[in-house]
């Protein structure tokens, strides 16, 4: 939690801005949905998952579990993030994560390092993506996702 709020709060980007009830800001929420055009749109998602796969082919150990299971990954990466329209969703938003990333990555025996390094080149590679125009909220936004996933992920 300290993560989100870190990250995603008005006071990670402006600390006089802060919300004074410490909730996330609905803007924010709101423009979460802009990144599922990254899931949705057939040629991007291709795109990030070639990037992705080639940048870690030889680095991880459960690299043809990823190419298989990439787009199931990253709609759950991204969608998560989109069903959030209300603070008080956040409360789902975690047992999300570890039914739809954290589970499916144990049952296919990813190491703690595996996922580390799959977060840090799946969060990097939009930068890549001709016609991807939401860097600077899907790295705030990959940012807090990476930090709960990496904490709550473990042997």
């Amino acid at each position: 939690a300290q993560s989100l709020m870190g990250h995603w709060s008005q006071g990670a980007l402006a600390p006089e801005a802060a919300e004074p009830d410490g909730d996330l800001p609905k803007s924010f929420l709101q423009d979460l949905k802009e990144l599922k055009v990254l899931v949705a749109d057939k040629d991007l998602l291709d795109q990030h998952k070639s990037l992705v796969c080639s940048a870690l082919r030889g680095k991880i150990s459960v690299h043809n579990e990823l190419e298989a299971n990439f787009k199931a990954l990253s709609r759950a990466l991204v969608n998560v993030g989109g069903k959030l329209t209300h603070a008080r969703d956040v409360r789902d938003f975690f047992v999300d994560l570890v039914e739809k990333v954290i589970e499916p990555c144990r049952s296919d025996k990813w190491s703690p390092g595996d996922l580390r390094l799959f977060l840090t080149h799946y969060t990097a590679a939009p930068r890549n993506l001709p016609g991807f125009r939401h860097q600077a909220l899907w790295e705030r936004y990959m940012a807090a996702i990476s930090a709960c996933l990496l904490r709550m992920y473990h042997d």
